[in-house]
């Protein structure tokens, strides 16, 4: 069951998804996995149940899409995975995981292979470059 999170701030998503905030859009929070890989968790700000908000699902993809591309654009990463999984977290998460062919767990799923090779700069690095995007 995907548990909506009522509340974003950055110490509630922190404590929920283990994970560092990064930023805050009007239609999710964005976090980042402690992880060499560059590994990113969208936190929905509503429901993704299509028969109640399906305007909201149209226009968050879009924004998933568009910060896709901005990574791309600025050699973050080329290959990238996006899957709504939630076997271990029951609150509603999305991840971006950027994929090379050199990653520790090419060509396998990460979350196959936890735990990862850790990696606080990561996270801080993934803020810096998008910072461009959330500060438009």
């Amino acid at each position: 069951m995907d548990i909506i999170l009522p509340n974003h701030t950055s110490e509630l998503l922190e404590s929920t998804f283990d994970a560092v905030y990064l930023y805050d859009h009007p239609l999710y929070s964005l976090m980042a996995e402690k992880t060499q890989i560059p590994w990113m968790l969208i936190v929905p700000k509503a429901s993704l149940q299509a028969s109640e908000n399906l305007d909201y699902i149209q226009q968050l993809y879009g924004e998933i899409y568009r910060l896709i591309d901005f990574i791309q654009k600025n050699d973050i990463g080329e290959h990238f995975n996006l899957a709504k999984i939630g076997n271990k977290n029951p609150h509603q998460h999305i991840h971006l995981i950027f994929r090379e062919e050199n990653d520790e767990v090419w060509p396998d799923a990460v979350w196959c292979h936890e735990p990862l090779k850790a990696s606080d700069s990561r996270p801080q690095e993934l803020k810096k470059v998008l910072a461009p995007f959330f500060n438009q």
